[in-house]
């Protein structure tokens, strides 16, 4: 069982508790240790509720004591990913980053100068952990939608408008945006994963519209169009300003030979369209490639796996990268992104950002 210390996170936070309880959920992680917020009083009180037996004082006090564990989890906001991140591969401490790794394409570039061949560094993009979304890749690569023509991906949010009553929302951090926006940085990094994740492809050109219409004076609404260079061609949009949408993650992949679909509202559910005409749902109860493996099975079909659950699933594939790293082996998988997958997300967000200023298509290299 390896050891992580937490910094962020604290039982106020959104991503804290959802990452706590998918790292325990297979037994492969342990939580030693943490510094869960700047409020001393909550740093504490999150050690305690969690039953977590050390908790330091801020994070430069918990990297003195990194011979106590075996990685590091950053959660805390955005904006403060880089500071922790520097010093932590500086010190060649093992690191599991939330997603967006860092919030510009400079930080990327000045994070790169530390990357050494003894690195560990890999970001959490949980929804890639659904088995219907693992199930739909698999799909795609054998090429059960024939060649695929257009990817479109869409996580819309009323939270801007109707915040969830069940935390402190927005966050200050969350109001303040640079030059990639906030939302691109919270929303966009997701739908990039998920498109590279699915097409196994980057995009090579975007044209992006960006909009505000809440109270915050944010950029809360963002559309863009891609294009690729095998013909390929997508759409992603995020929103914060979606009334309805609590976070309606939805997945459409068209082929020449069928058309795939997935709502994480419905997460077990997995749509397909034929040029037959005919419509085929598969759930975990369906004879299907990639559910044999027991992970995708804690619960009988009829049961939904959902979000904690398919976090569990990221988790339990960073414990294998773990260990295939501290065997001197390559880590990087399937399942489990590093360094060079979350530079081009930020690649891509920050050429949409000129793309909007410009009002015109934008290479994604350029």
């Amino acid at each position: 069982m390896f050891k992580l210390a937490f910094i962020g996170g604290s039982i106020d936070s959104i991503a804290g508790y959802p990452h706590f309880i998918a790292s325990q959920m297979d037994k492969r992680f342990e939580v030693i240790g943490g510094v869960f917020s700047t409020d001393a009083k909550i740093n504490e009180q999150t050690a305690k509720e969690w039953r977590i037996p050390k908790v330091y004082n801020d994070y430069k006090e918990l990297l003195k004591d990194k011979k106590s564990f075996d990685a590091l989890v950053i959660l805390t906001p955005t904006p403060h990913h880089y500071e922790v991140l520097t010093e932590a591969l500086i010190q060649k401490i093992p690191v599991i980053c939330e997603k967006p790794l860092v919030n510009s394409l400079q930080a990327t570039q000045e994070l790169r100068k530390l990357l050494h061949k003894d690195t560990f560094l890999v970001v959490t993009n949980n929804y890639s952990g659904y088995p219907m979304v693992r199930e739909l890749q698999q799909k795609i690569k054998n090429k059960e939608l024939g060649d695929i023509l257009s990817i479109r991906l869409k996580m819309p949010q009323e939270s801007f408008l109707r915040p969830p009553k069940s935390v402190k929302y927005p966050q200050k951090w969350r109001l303040k945006d640079d030059f990639i926006p906030m939302i691109s940085l919270d929303l966009g990094s997701h739908l990039h994963h998920l498109s590279f994740f699915l097409l196994g492809e980057e995009p090579t050109e975007v044209m992006a519209q960006y909009s505000h219409f809440s109270k915050y004076g944010v950029v809360d609404d963002v559309n863009m169009l891609l294009k690729y260079s095998s013909g390929m061609s997508g759409n992603l949009w995020l929103s914060k300003t979606a009334l309805g949408n609590r976070n309606g993650l939805h997945i459409e992949v068209y082929g020449t030979k069928a058309s795939a679909s997935w709502h994480q509202e419905t997460p077990e559910q997995l749509e397909f369209s034929y040029s037959s005409g005919q419509k085929v749902i598969i759930d975990r109860g369906s004879d299907v490639e990639m559910i044999a493996n027991p992970l995708y099975n804690r619960m009988t079909p009829g049961h939904p796996a959902g979000f904690i659950e398919s976090f569990a699933n990221l988790y339990n594939d960073i414990a294998h990268a773990l260990e295939n790293f501290f065997n001197k082996k390559p880590y990087l998988n399937n399942y489990v992104y590093g360094f060079e997958h979350a530079r081009n997300g930020i690649k891509l967000l920050h050429a949409a950002t000129l793309s909007h200023e410009e009002k015109q298509w934008r290479d994604v290299d350029a």
